[in-house]
């Protein structure tokens, strides 16, 4: 199916591709199917793009390329929610919020979205870790690679 998206104009995506929000994204809960999209020449920042509305989408990243020692555990509930049998399932994201240049960009590590990738079940979780910012920022130091 064709949708018209943000930042890449209209795009075919594979139905099996749509990744379920049962309860939406914070502050936007109508919106509950969205697709992940490469984006050209670009391997550390994807568009997450709403399946429905073309001017939702966000930039995320896998936060794991930008922070070190990021980790959290699921809890019991989340891991039922999402229906995850085991951790090779799992991929997180976090929403980057674009700056003038990238590295004062910054990313929300309170807030990260995890994903099923089996089922494409995923859901943005709010952690209880006053460790994470939901302003980390982007600096050349913070880049592993």
């Amino acid at each position: 199916m064709k949708i018209k998206t943000a930042y890449l104009g209209e795009v075919e995506i594979e139905k099996a591709d749509i990744i379920g929000f049962e309860y939406g994204i914070p502050g936007f809960e109508e919106e509950k199917e969205f697709v992940l999209l490469p984006i050209e020449g670009n391997i550390t920042f994807h568009a997450l793009q709403s399946v429905h509305t073309e001017a939702l989408a966000f930039i995320v990243t896998n936060p794991y390329t930008i922070v070190e020692n990021y980790s959290f555990d699921l809890e019991e509930s989340m891991v039922k929610a999402l229906q995850i049998k085991e951790e090779q399932e799992v991929a997180v994201f976090t929403i980057v919020s674009l700056k003038e240049t990238i590295a004062s960009s910054t990313i929300n590590l309170k807030a990260p979205i995890v994903l099923n990738t089996t089922n494409k079940k995923a859901k943005q979780v709010i952690l209880n870790n006053e460790e994470y910012s939901i302003r980390h920022v982007i600096s050349a130091e913070s880049l592993k690679g």
